[in-house]
């Protein structure tokens, strides 16, 4: 307890955020299939303690990878558009667990590093929602179309690609130097 009081509030927020992006994930997979995943309850709350108790990047990984079980518990299906929330949801706990621990717990998350990770975190966020609609787009029953919808995903995620790296050009990251 003395620890999550002597949480920065920059760091305390992250890790609370965190934590929603792993209950609102449980919810959304639960309300998805119909049914309560007890198996990824446990490793939810499991993971979610350990890391209000140590947020490190081993503590994070076991959010990670309760996340993740509460997906393959839950029996979503890989072609459930509840995929794309998904991937926004897990992109989120992971970038705000890495923010969390990534300095004394004391210590306030620089405004610079915060800024430059948002913006990252949301072209990640968009090119992997561009690669993921296009691949879900395919019709799997439709084998006609099979491989111009991979053709259609790899271009799409070359273009996501190219615009990300457009985007970030000239932009200086904190703490390197430039």
């Amino acid at each position: 307890m003395t620890r999550i009081l002597g949480l920065h509030r920059d760091r305390a927020t992250a890790l609370a955020i965190a934590i929603g992006a792993a209950v609102v994930l449980l919810l959304m997979t639960d309300i998805g299939a119909g049914a309560v995943s007890w198996m990824g309850l446990l490793c939810t709350v499991i993971g979610c303690v350990i890391l209000v108790s140590n947020s490190d990047s081993f503590a994070g990984l076991l959010l990670l990878g309760a996340m993740v079980a509460q997906w393959l518990f839950s029996g979503v299906g890989s072609t459930s558009w509840l995929v794309l929330p998904a991937a926004w949801l897990l992109l989120i706990a992971h970038v705000l667990v890495a923010l969390a621990g990534s300095g004394p717990d004391q210590a306030a998350i620089p405004r610079a590093i915060v800024a430059s990770w948002t913006r990252r975190t949301v072209l990640v966020g968009l090119a992997t929602t561009v690669v993921g609609a296009l691949a879900l787009l395919i019709e799997p029953a439709n084998s006609a179309l099979v491989p111009y919808g991979v053709a259609a995903a790899l271009a799409g995620l070359v273009v996501a690609t190219l615009v990300t790296l457009r985007l970030t050009a000239g932009t200086e990251t904190p703490g390197s130097g430039q």
